[in-house]
């Protein structure tokens, strides 16, 4: 295990399930990166996410008021700063913006669930990384 404090910047595609079963492992591991590490993000990510949450797709699993109650808190617990470089390297150009964010905050990681940012592992001396395999290594 690995106890330093890290810089991390979560993607939306990792956020949802967190969201959405928050008993589950993911929101655990999640829950833990609060208190032990700083997590970043940037108004575009976040507006990204509040529009991906407010889908009623995902009314079966959470109600709306619920997940954009969970979408607010994520706010409050991130560091939201402004990227400061232009990324074009991702294959999926919507993915660039977690690129951006992550050198800007110069994180060690970028935790993903989308395989387009996951296959650029390692990046910039960044780990691209499963919120999976992050709790297995730092947790």
């Amino acid at each position: 295990m690995n106890y330093a404090r890290k810089k991390i910047v979560f993607d939306t595609s990792s956020l949802i399930p967190i969201c959405l079963y928050p008993e589950r492992a993911p929101a655990q591991i999640f829950k833990r990166a609060i208190f032990n590490h700083d997590l970043f993000a940037s108004s575009e990510t976040i507006t990204e996410l509040m529009a991906v949450l407010a889908r009623p797709k995902f009314d079966a699993w959470r109600s709306a008021n619920q997940r954009m109650a969970w979408g607010i808190f994520y706010q409050s617990v991130v560091i939201v700063i402004d990227s400061t470089v232009k990324i074009d390297d991702c294959r999926d150009v919507k993915d660039n913006k977690f690129l951006e964010l992550a050198v800007s905050a110069q994180a060690d990681i970028l935790i993903s669930s989308d395989i387009h940012l996951l296959e650029l592992h390692p990046y910039r001396n960044m780990d691209i990384i499963k919120l999976k395999d992050f709790g297995e290594r730092f947790f």
